[in-house]
């Protein structure tokens, strides 16, 4: 006779939704769901008001010039530092964003000709606290406006209200 114990046939696994105890040939097994709030991770209140902001004074007018993509890059790192030129967050850039921005830019051009996945990550997280992508300028209270464009089924629907209030007006009390 071998020395293992007989086992009685064993459940599946609980299911993901309730407390259960799982009894098994060696002891109980307790399973219970975690509070989403007790989970270890992303924080839930990510976009929560945390307190007053410190106010400072914009140097912005005073910035001499913003920086030129050195021709020396690599197309791509140039590629990605003139787009931030063109978006708009960069119009909250001071000089020391710009220099970030370069440095950035270096980085991304040293990972294009190395593939230096250290390098990479260096240049993601300066790009993120610039705010070159959609998420990052969410994670960051940056609400860009959308410039004013016509809308053509409001203006069909203001034709048609607009319409509609000069037939009314033009009818007499009592018609």
């Amino acid at each position: 006779m071998s020395g293992r114990l007989p086992s009685p046939a064993m459940p599946g696994p609980p299911a993901m939704n309730s407390a259960i105890s799982w009894e098994g040939s060696i002891g109980i097994m307790a399973y219970q769901k975690k509070d989403p709030q007790d989970r270890i991770g992303h924080p839930h209140g990510a976009f929560q008001d945390i307190g007053p902001v410190t106010q400072g004074r914009s140097r912005r007018a005073d910035i001499p010039a913003i920086p030129e993509a050195s021709p020396n890059w690599h197309p791509q790192a140039r590629s990605w530092f003139n787009s931030l030129k063109l978006s708009g967050q960069s119009d909250l850039f001071e000089a020391s964003d710009w220099a970030t921005a370069v440095c950035a830019a270096q980085a991304y051009d040293s990972f294009l000709r190395n593939h230096s996945p250290g390098v990479l990550a260096a240049f993601v997280r300066m790009s993120e606290r610039l705010g070159a992508t959609y998420i990052d300028r969410k994670k960051a209270r940056i609400d860009l406006a959308d410039p004013d464009r016509p809308d053509a089924d409001e203006d069909a629907a203001d034709n048609v209200v607009w319409g509609w209030q000069e037939r009314l007006a033009a009818r007499e009390p009592g018609d």
